[in-house]
């Protein structure tokens, strides 16, 4: 392990001469990648908002109304369509129509309360 930094002591004062007598130096390795971080910090938006998404609700029970009705009004989801069966559904999404897609089978289990 030793001889593996054997010449760092050297090239790292070699360095600290270099920027010493070059301030450029400096200032393009601690300024520009500063302001890099800024600018693109501020450029780059990672939420994701108003996503189209098609809908089918095969189960019309009040649960599955609730979740489209949080789904419509969150500001992620925007619904463009309600569809009546699986193939509108994938029809939708391969047509580019939507990017998501919602689907409440029509047999969704409900935990019961057994005391």
């Amino acid at each position: 392990m030793h001889n593996f930094f054997r010449g760092f002591g050297a090239i790292f004062y070699k360095e600290v001469l270099h920027v010493r007598r070059d301030p450029a130096t400096l200032f393009f390795s601690l300024v520009i990648p500063l302001l890099q971080m800024v600018v693109l910090g501020f450029g780059i938006d990672t939420n994701i908002r108003q996503i189209n998404t098609v809908v089918y609700n095969a189960d019309d029970r009040r649960e599955s109304r609730e979740l489209l009705d949080r789904l419509k009004n969150s500001d992620t989801f925007h619904i463009v369509r309600y569809v009546q069966n699986d193939g509108d559904l994938n029809d939708a999404i391969i047509a580019g129509k939507a990017a998501s897609a919602s689907k409440s089978p029509s047999t969704i289990p409900i935990a019961s309360s057994t005391t």
